[in-house]
């Protein structure tokens, strides 16, 4: 969780290092990708929602898989404590 914080707080520390300027939206899509024309931006903008995508459903499976293994470890530890009872006979 440290990490994702760092993160998160990274831009806010880049912006408050600099000078006070003023950012233009254009100004930015230009440095970042090159261009601020809407036809030149398709590709980019295409590859941003799959790396969100992957990303997404890449974490999605992993809470999946800890849940499912947390749940099996529970329904193991039932069976377990059951199986104790019924061969003390109580039941």
């Amino acid at each position: 969780m440290r990490l994702l914080s760092a993160i998160a707080a990274l831009p806010a520390i880049l912006v408050t290092a600099g000078p006070a300027q003023a950012i233009g939206f254009d100004d930015l899509l230009v440095q970042v990708f090159g261009s601020s024309d809407p036809k030149d931006l398709g590709g980019p903008i295409f590859v941003l929602i799959g790396v969100f995508a992957v990303v997404f459903f890449w974490t999605a499976l992993r809470i999946g898989r800890k849940r499912q293994r947390r749940m099996i470890e529970d329904y193991d530890a039932d069976i377990k404590e059951y199986s104790t009872r019924l061969r003390r006979g109580r039941s």
